[in-house]
């Protein structure tokens, strides 16, 4: 009761006192400016630097495919297969050993006539000494089984026979008469003999065995010198078999008896010995004896095979400079004589006949500078009437040819047709963001529209529509590729097709959406009683409350749609080389940054940076673009307004 007392004894009338109660009192000015919805959207998204910093990066990507496909000089249309997979080269680094266009080749067979006797290293015939890195240069040996390398050596031959046959026989070749003269010329009086190098005799048949037979003559018949049924290395002294002949100039023939096709014998080499010399008078092994001899079916009980095994061959490793090397010599079989005219007449300053080869007129150099270096001579002449048409055989300079003044820098090298990777990323970038504003714009109408009518009118409409969008959502999306496929065929049009078909559905939700929120409240209704149609309420009164809710949507769709058009190219069904896009007066190549991926995936392990640098540019284009779509979604978000 004092409490109350007390407090009643404070609030009591005297207690207080008007103020200001002589003066005027006018409105006083807002300190501030008033902020409007977007212009305070745009402050909260300036507020977050990450979402600042990845739009920078985002608008520098775009402008970066607008202006490159422009500016650069670099060749991204014709083909030049001899500029194909050119590592990157990049000034300053190369300086450094770093991306300085050396390529490393493995598993290159040696010319061994070019093995250097001091080092014992040998380089490829077909890789010229001076493209080299000689520190980095490796021979070492491999295994082969190829019966066309000569260079394959050493090995063992197979002999097996076939199913359901009984044997097999292999001849020396009749149609090399030198070789089977050497082979065969066997002298008694010099104690010739034949001696043979099984190496290995795989019989599981117990009545299998290898036979050797030979002819007395060229056209005698075939008598058996030598029969066995292990491996081991034999002498076979002929003559008394063939009842005492002096001398034998005829063929040999191995015969392998067996009626199991597991059966086989490894043969290692035919030698031919005369005790006046202690080298062989010929040897036939490896490659020699692979073509030396021919698999021959003498009845329909013979039948087999006759190949190499685990012979060897000198292989190099090394790095090359891969520029200098495109960019250098090399010989064009056949130029015709039009663009050699040509030529001449384009480099009549540098290009003087420095020497002629007087056997052949029709051979001779040029002066350095000239981009044709030596003519070889002509080819492919005829004569018709009075006039001779023939082309030209040369060595030239390939930069000189093709008008490079100096060896260019590739940044990230040359796709499988020479072209430059760094401006056809450029140029696919350019086309994947069109293709996907392009999409995303016809999206976005078709889902605004379709969304708005939805939320708006409600009841069974509302209904009847979302069924229909449900079914076409649920449509698996390998049904919709293969539809598509099935009748256009791969290309642009089963692209837009796949993209377009189910691609505005989620536009279409986010609107209905933004209506059924808004086109209840007092401010549309309110327009209702005074008359207001449909279309006024829906595009003046409740689609401008919900727009930023819908290009959140809106600009978050593009990146999905970009990815999804990749993917496709990526699998081979999208856009692809040879197809040009015609988009609002522009004709695009087919080339797209999921055309590029495709074109990587099969050189992965050769030449990853075909897939590397377009990955690397599509994985920042679709984290900028989430990170801009978020930062939108968060700015135009109506319950953060007045917040920071």
């Amino acid at each position: 009761m004092e409490d109350k007392k007390q407090v009643h004894e404070f609030l009591s009338p005297e207690n207080f006192e008007f103020v200001q109660m002589g003066e005027k009192i006018y409105d006083k000015k807002f300190e501030t400016k008033p902020i409007g919805y977007f212009k305070d959207a745009m402050i909260r998204f300036a507020k977050n630097k990450t979402n600042v910093f990845a739009s920078i990066i985002l608008g520098l990507v775009i402008l970066g495919s607008i202006l490159i496909p422009i500016l650069s000089t670099k060749n991204a249309e014709v083909q030049e297969s001899r500029l194909a997979y050119l590592p990157p080269r990049i000034p300053v680094l190369a300086d450094w050993g770093i991306a300085d266009g050396f390529k490393y080749l493995d598993n290159q067979v040696v010319d061994l006539s070019t093995i250097d006797p001091e080092t014992g290293l040998g380089i490829p015939a077909t890789m010229p000494i001076e493209y080299i890195k000689l520190d980095t240069l490796e021979n070492y040996y491999t295994t082969c089984n190829d019966s066309t390398n000569q260079s394959c050596v050493g090995g063992d031959n197979i002999l097996s026979v076939d199913v359901n046959r009984t044997h097999v026989y292999v001849e020396s070749s009749s149609v090399d008469a030198i070789s089977t003269y050497q082979l065969l010329s066997l002298s008694q009086a010099t104690e010739g003999y034949i001696k043979l190098d099984i190496a290995q005799l795989n019989l599981t048949d117990e009545n299998a065995v290898f036979n050797v037979y030979l002819k007395p003559t060229l056209f005698g018949a075939w008598t058996l010198v030598f029969s066995t049924t292990e491996a081991g290395v034999f002498d076979i002294s002929p003559y008394e078999a063939l009842g005492g002949v002096a001398t034998v100039n005829s063929q040999i023939r191995m015969e392998l008896v067996t009626t199991e096709s597991s059966d086989s014998v490894y043969i290692h080499s035919v030698e031919v010995y005369n005790n006046t010399q202690e080298e062989p008078v010929y040897l036939a092994t490896g490659y020699n004896m692979a073509h030396f001899y021919k698999l021959v079916t003498v009845d329909e009980f013979s039948g087999g095979t006759w190949n190499r095994y685990n012979g060897q061959v000198l292989a190099a490793r090394f790095y090359y400079d891969a520029y200098a090397y495109a960019f250098g010599d090399y010989t064009i079989p056949a130029l015709p004589r039009s663009t050699y005219d040509a030529l001449m007449i384009e480099y009549a300053d540098t290009c003087t006949v420095n020497w002629v080869d007087p056997a052949d007129p029709n051979h001779y150099t040029f002066t350095e500078g000239c981009p044709i270096i030596e003519v070889l001579g002509k080819v492919g002449v005829v004569v018709v009437g009075d006039t001779e048409y023939f082309s030209y055989r040369i060595v030239a300079n390939y930069g000189l040819m093709n008008g490079y003044d100096e060896i260019p820098y590739f940044l990230f090298g040359t796709s499988g047709t020479g072209k430059d990777l760094f401006k056809l990323i450029w140029i696919g970038t350019r086309t994947s963001l069109l293709l996907g504003v392009l999409v995303s714009a016809v999206n976005i109408a078709i889902g605004v529209v379709y969304g708005a009518i939805s939320g708006y009118y409600g009841g069974n409409v509302d209904l009847i529509m979302q069924r229909f969008s449900e079914i076409v959502g649920r449509i698996p999306w390998l049904v919709t590729l293969s539809i598509f496929i099935a009748l256009y065929g791969p290309g642009q049009v089963a692209l837009f097709g796949v993209l377009i078909i189910s691609g505005w559905i989620g536009v279409a939700g986010v609107t209905r959406t933004q209506f059924y929120r808004y086109k209840g409240r007092e401010y549309v209704l309110a327009s209702r009683t005074l008359g207001a149609g449909d279309g006024r309420l829906i595009f003046r009164h409740i689609l401008p409350n919900g727009i930023g809710t819908i290009i959140t949507t809106s600009i978050l769709s593009i990146p999905g749609v970009i990815f999804t058009e990749s993917t496709l190219s990526y699998l081979g069904f999208g856009i692809g080389h040879g197809t040009t896009l015609h988009i609002f007066g522009l004709e695009l190549t087919g080339v797209s940054i999921g055309v590029l991926l495709s074109d990587g995936r099969n050189r992965l392990l050769y030449e990853p940076y075909l897939t590397v640098f377009p990955a690397l540019l599509i994985s920042i284009l679709m984290i900028t673009f989430n990170m801009f779509g978020n930062a939108l979604r968060d700015a135009f978000n109506p319950a953060l307004r007045g917040s920071e």
